[in-house]
């Protein structure tokens, strides 16, 4: 946080307070990026009024699959070519083994990929102090927002006129 800026967060008791309080904020200019919304029920981003996020996952676990594929096929079509064992007249690579060789393969780097991505997805390990409010855990929704200085009245009204239960500088609690 530099130092033009400042961090508030807002507690509400219905969903429907807080989408308009978002797009209230969305409407003074403040992006999404500069919003958190807290909750001890998972919502869908547009449930409370915001863009769908961007998720990297689809595409890690994608590469995953191909990396996978790849490490099969070699494993199982290109090393009997490289360590050549001629038996009873047999082809160097039969279909059977080499699909079960490749399947297996494209699904352990899925599932290893899809653990991995879902780590990154979640910034996991976080290291240091973060925002909270304990009344999140309590069942209240909480909007942590980021501002320049000069909103703070602008963001404080927002929040007053949408019937927010509190407003004030977020907890900093250590994970």
């Amino acid at each position: 946080m530099s130092e033009k800026t400042i961090s508030l967060v807002a507690l509400f008791q219905e969903s429907t307070d807080t989408a308009k309080a978002i797009d209230d904020l969305h409407n003074l200019g403040i992006p999404d990026e500069n919003m958190v919304v807290m909750s001890d029920v998972p919502y869908p981003e547009k449930a409370l009024g915001r863009t769908g996020e961007w998720l990297t996952l689809p595409y890690i676990v994608l590469a995953g699959a191909v990396v996978g594929l790849l490490i099969g096929l070699f494993l199982s079509a290109i090393t009997p070519h490289l360590y050549r064992l001629d038996v009873g007249g047999h082809p160097p690579v039969g279909f059977p083994p080499a699909a079960v060789i490749t399947f297996v393969f494209t699904m352990m780097a899925i599932i290893v990929s899809t653990f991995l991505g879902v780590l990154w997805e979640m910034d996991f390990p976080s290291f240091g102090p973060v925002p909270y409010n304990k009344a999140v855990t309590d069942g209240k929704l909480g909007v942590l927002v980021e501002f320049p200085t000069e909103l703070k009245d602008s963001v404080n009204r927002v929040f007053k006129e949408n019937q927010a239960d509190f407003i004030g500088e977020p907890e900093m609690i250590s994970l």
